[in-house]
């Protein structure tokens, strides 16, 4: 028996293992830094003069084609006062990052809430007045920019 058509191809094996284990790049451990505390400035608090928030109506944000996106806002029935912001998707769903709506009473006062990477279908209810509210909903996107994409008045109906 011929042992060289046998110890040739294991010594071909052998140095090709012994390449691949050895051209395997080496990661490097890099330590982790030990955080130092730092302490706290303390500065006296400066006032700030109270403003009230617009019940108007202003200007909204064109998200970009890619990034199109759908939120309806109505009310929660003829004549409740819950104001219901649905979120039903659109080519943007992956991007979306937080859907927040803001909702201002006739008196100035501001509501807020949100959802966090919003998944079709999920809403935010808030609470609204017997009179016309105005309500904005705001999308954060996974870059970072925020967009206004409604802006605008939801009127309580009274039964009477």
């Amino acid at each position: 028996m011929d042992y060289r058509i046998i110890i040739i191809p294991a010594l071909l094996l052998a140095v090709l293992l012994a390449v691949a284990g050895c051209s395997s790049p080496e990661q490097p451990v890099t330590p982790m830094p030990t955080p130092v505390p730092t302490p706290e400035q303390t500065t006296p608090a400066t006032p700030v003069p109270t403003t009230q928030a617009s019940t108007e109506p202003g200007p909204v944000d064109t998200l970009p084609s890619e990034w199109d996106l759908s939120v309806t806002v109505e009310k929660g029935g003829m004549y409740s006062r819950t104001i219901l912001a649905k979120f039903d998707g659109g080519k943007g769903l992956n991007y979306a990052s937080r859907m927040d709506v803001r909702v201002t009473y006739p008196d100035g006062t501001v509501k807020m809430d949100g959802i966090a990477k919003p998944k079709m279908g999920e809403s935010v209810e808030i609470l609204g007045s017997d009179g016309t509210d105005r309500v904005e909903v705001f999308m954060l996107m996974a870059s970072g920019t925020s967009y206004k994409i409604i802006d605008q008045q939801m009127p309580y109906r009274n039964k009477y």
